[in-house]
């Protein structure tokens, strides 16, 4: 066998491989569209207990950047649910705001920020590294304030959706009073419609790769025949 048909084979091969890898991300991507979501479609956290001696909890800002607007319509790929129930007879607040906005507001307050979020035990509840922040209590409820991008406030379970938006974003986990000390169930979920059909594109993909390397193996040893 010459050079060249060797050469060929080896080529075959490592495009078999790409076809292999790429069917097995797409199945894993549609096992978990299947397997690893809610009933509302969104995959979630397992249930965060935030318990502080504070006035709030805030997340590390996200720096949202969206990518050309003409080829896609960024804030439809990805939407967020929030969900919060605090375990004392208080009304729970759960708000998305702009870093400097949040910032703003809880200037001189006592307040936490979550820096890490530690999901490395699959039977266990998530471990929360928090920042802590020195101060006083808030001069106004969260409510009374309106640079909110997104809020709820009220009794029981509480639940916020909301589409992803360009900026620097954190989360807000208050009492509706402003009070001291939280004491609150919560999760964290996402919603990625296009995961099937990316999975499904990858699927197709590696069954295309492993046809042609198949359809170049045979035509070499076709050809070593004649």
């Amino acid at each position: 066998m010459s050079g060249g048909k060797i050469f060929l084979i080896v080529v075959s091969v490592l495009i078999l491989l790409i076809g292999l890898g790429l069917i097995a991300g797409g199945g894993a991507l549609l096992w978990s569209n299947t397997f690893l979501r809610d009933d509302e479609g969104y995959y979630t956290t397992r249930t965060m207990d935030i318990e502080r001696n504070s006035y709030g909890v805030t997340t590390y800002p996200a720096h949202i950047e969206f990518g050309p607007a003409w080829f896609f319509d960024w804030s439809n790929l990805v939407e967020v649910k929030l969900t919060a129930k605090n375990n004392r007879v208080k009304k729970t607040f759960i708000g998305i705001a702009e870093e400097r906005d949040l910032l703003g507001y809880f200037s001189d307050v006592a307040y936490d920020e979550i820096r890490e979020l530690h999901m490395n035990n699959p039977f266990g509840k998530p471990r929360i590294s928090y920042r802590e922040f020195p101060g006083e209590a808030p001069t106004e409820p969260p409510v009374d304030k309106g640079f909110w991008t997104a809020s709820t406030v009220g009794s029981g379970t509480q639940v916020l959706r909301w589409g992803l938006e360009e900026g620097r974003y954190s989360i807000a986990l208050m009492n509706h009073d402003a009070s001291r000390g939280l004491d609150i169930d919560g999760e964290i979920g996402v919603k990625v419609p296009m995961v099937k059909g990316i999975g499904i594109g990858l699927l197709v993909g590696g069954l295309v790769f492993i046809l042609f390397a198949f359809l170049m193996v045979y035509l070499v040893v076709a050809r070593s025949r004649e």
